[in-house]
């Protein structure tokens, strides 16, 4: 079982609206396995369906001379209707269906901000739900519906980084 599993506590008060928006953020998505080639027609492709509606461009580069792969996105100036937030966890599903493993993670240099990191919902047979953190509380996302549902607090030391490191053994500082 992993971190994201347990959810005990409910706060129903919250929309996913209340995700950060992502202005001030490092935005990137991290995936293990595929070859570059095909992680970048799988993104390639993903920007020809959602042109519209697209709040990012996008970047791919190879980490190290690991198996993963990770995307740096940058937010659009001109962010269509969707909130970014949204887009960007429709990306990491997007992009995880091909991948052995992956995860997204968002930070900012502005004090205050707290990092967000997401992770498919393997359990959901749909590929259409994501677990993580965001605003320093664990959430659950069903990203058609934009519906999140918010957890307890994580403790004020989470070391996100560290849980990155431990859980998928990737230091994301190699990508910054």
């Amino acid at each position: 079982m992993g971190l994201f599993d347990i959810f005990k506590k409910r706060d129903e008060g919250n929309t996913f609206d209340s995700l950060p928006n992502l202005k001030n953020y490092r935005i990137y998505i991290f995936l293990k396995g595929g070859e570059f080639s095909k992680v970048k027609a799988q993104m390639d492709e993903y920007h020809e369906i959602y042109i519209t509606e697209a709040a990012f461009s996008t970047q791919l580069y190879m980490l190290g001379d690991t198996q993963w792969t990770y995307v740096a996105l940058t937010l659009l100036p001109d962010v269509a209707e969707l909130p970014p937030t949204w887009d960007y966890l429709n990306i990491l599903l997007w992009m995880s269906d091909t991948a052995e493993s992956s995860f997204a993670y968002a930070f900012s240099d502005q004090k205050g901000e707290l990092p967000l990191i997401a992770e498919r919902d393997w359990n959901n047979q749909y590929g259409d739900s994501c677990n993580g953190i965001a605003n320093g509380k664990y959430f659950y996302a069903a990203v058609p519906d934009q519906n999140v549902t918010w957890n307890q607090s994580v403790p004020n030391q989470f070391d996100y980084e560290g849980y990155l490191r431990e859980k998928y053994g990737v230091d994301v500082r190699q990508a910054i």
